[in-house]
């Protein structure tokens, strides 16, 4: 109802050829005046040169023409415009969710979207780190679909290079270590997963390495092939627990052996030479200082291979509209580059990146700090140890992408109203439990008088707007917060309402079957289980 109105009010001040910001423009819930209020003509009075209550009463007498199913529009002093919704809005919003049942807030906005989430180096177990990028790519993912975009999902598996390197030295002097004393390397990674991958490695060749060393070709081969497939069946698995799938994984080798990293930067212009290297001219195209392509040993550089990574992408038989990388904020001084490097392929308008913050273990109230580097990492496998998926879940979307997230065990473990998601869960349970053995009447009239339901029912209506805006602005946290307040309202009126028995009990009945498919929806797309009890 609220974007009808801002649509309307929008093409109002546009015929009129009145001034008018846009995003200034906003008609929101009202507490006494109304259903609904705008302060749009006290806004934009002043600038067309206009007294705010004749502006306003313009303003109401266009509306009334529209077909806004609105009871009466009333100007408050010195320019406010209330809103009165007719009743029988109420009663369409209730039967028009149950008629659509899991299909209400689909929309069929028709892009292709390749989104590329997680993409964390083989080279030890998912940890918190990449947890949170696999919730938000996944949920993300979800809504986008959800709103009639073809979705492809992707994982790029960054298998080369000097950290793919460091694991190979790692897992072989740990595998050494078996039969004998054996040295790590300075640089070596510390944790507990390299010796767990060593000893994987053992049960595979028992002792068929033990007197070889790494400077044997095939030795070496062997050693990074199976300690990259050793790590990313892991991930996959950890990746599996947590409901998340993939529609490809990418290999960064892959781009290599096949020559396409060279292939796509022969198509590149602004290319130049300098102290024997090769070179792209990104700051033409506003990165911060220009980077090299080949380094002057003939060595291919990172940013190489992520160019043609997303040229690859971009030309793909499944030809996205655009593409989404899903990135650590770390990752922040890397966005200029790549976007520089697109502009110069001849695709400026392609990507989109979301930089998401850190995530903050949280038990008895203190932080539990990790260190890859020195083997003190909290891996996903340990989380799920001490906390359910629905609550990883929700915890890890329930802030901004670009807010740090504090993960709280004992919260997401506690049954009782200081926990959100239980709030929620126990609002969709107590719901599905009033409409067992209960038959409802959706065609007959339904009649809905008490503010709570029709605040409820106003509450329903704006998850068509939130999942639109979702897909938008990528912002997933407004979901968990939408499904939270619709939770929070449901549970008041449950709890101050007499519904069976009520001579208005099937259209109160039909009020709750409502809210139970949207939160079941909601959660859906949230990946989180709708229980039935709790």
């Amino acid at each position: 109802m609220t974007s009808k109105i801002r649509g309307k009010i929008i093409e109002f001040f546009q015929n009129k050829n009145l001034i008018i910001d846009d995003s200034k423009i906003i008609v929101e819930k009202a507490k006494n005046f109304g259903d609904y209020s705008s302060n749009v003509a006290l806004i934009f009075a002043r600038k067309n040169k206009m007294e705010p209550l004749n502006l306003a009463l313009q303003i109401k007498n266009q509306l009334l023409l529209e077909n806004l199913n609105l009871e009466k529009i009333e100007i408050a002093p010195p320019g406010f415009l209330n809103f009165f919704v007719s009743k029988s809005e109420y009663e369409k919003i209730v039967k028009s969710i149950i008629e659509k049942g899991p299909n209400f807030g689909r929309n069929f906005l028709g892009k292709k979207i390749n989104i590329e989430f997680v993409s964390a180096n083989p080279t030890g177990f998912l940890h918190l780190g990449h947890l949170r990028s696999a919730i938000i790519g996944d949920i993300l993912a979800n809504i986008l679909e959800f709103t009639g975009n073809f979705v492809f999902r992707e994982y790029y598996i960054n298998d080369f290079g000097a950290q793919i390197n460091r694991l190979v030295f790692s897992v072989f002097s740990r595998y050494q270590q078996i039969f004998k004393d054996f040295p790590l390397p300075a640089d070596a990674y510390f944790g507990d997963d390299v010796i767990w991958c060593a000893q994987k490695f053992f049960k595979i060749f028992n002792n068929k390495f033990e007197n070889s060393n790494l400077d044997e070709p095939e030795t070496y081969k062997i050693f990074r092939e199976k300690s990259v497939q050793i790590f990313l069946n892991e991930i996959k698995a950890d990746l599996k627990n947590l409901s998340i799938k993939f529609d490809k994984f990418s290999s960064e080798t892959e781009l290599f052996s096949s020559q396409k990293v060279k292939k796509n930067l022969e198509n590149l212009s602004y290319v130049f030479q300098k102290d024997g290297a090769i070179w792209l001219k990104t700051t033409k195209f506003g990165d911060q200082k220009d980077r090299v392509l080949v380094k002057n040993n003939g060595e291919f550089t990172y940013f190489s291979s992520d160019i043609a990574y997303h040229l690859e992408k971009i030309n793909d038989k499944f030809q996205p509209d655009f593409l989404i990388n899903i990135w650590g904020a770390d990752h922040i001084g890397y966005i200029d580059r790549i976007k520089a490097g697109l502009k110069i392929a001849g695709h400026n308008q392609k990507l989109n990146i979301l930089l998401y913050q850190l995530v903050k273990l949280v038990k008895n109230g203190e932080e539990f700090k990790m260190s890859k580097r020195k083997g003190q990492t909290f891996t996903i496998k340990d989380l799920l140890q001490v906390a359910s998926v629905d609550a990883i879940r929700y915890f890890l979307s329930e802030r901004s992408y670009n807010s740090v997230v504090e993960f709280d065990v004992e919260l997401a473990n506690r049954i009782t109203e200081q926990n959100p998601l239980f709030l929620i869960q126990y609002a969709h349970a107590r719901g599905s439990k009033l409409l067992q053995n209960k038959t409802l009447i959706n065609e007959e009239n339904l009649i809905f008088n008490n503010e709570r339901e029709t605040i409820l029912i106003s509450k329903l209506k704006q998850f068509e707007e939130i999942i639109v805006k979702i897909a938008k602005n990528y912002k997933i946290n407004l979901l968990n917060k939408y499904l939270l307040e619709l939770a929070n309202l449901f549970n008041s009126f449950y709890s101050n309402s007499k519904i069976i028995g009520n001579k208005n009990e099937n259209s109160l009945l039909c009020l709750t079957q409502a809210v139970v498919i949207v939160l079941k929806t909601g959660l859906k797309l949230l990946g989180i289980k709708a229980k039935e009890r709790i």
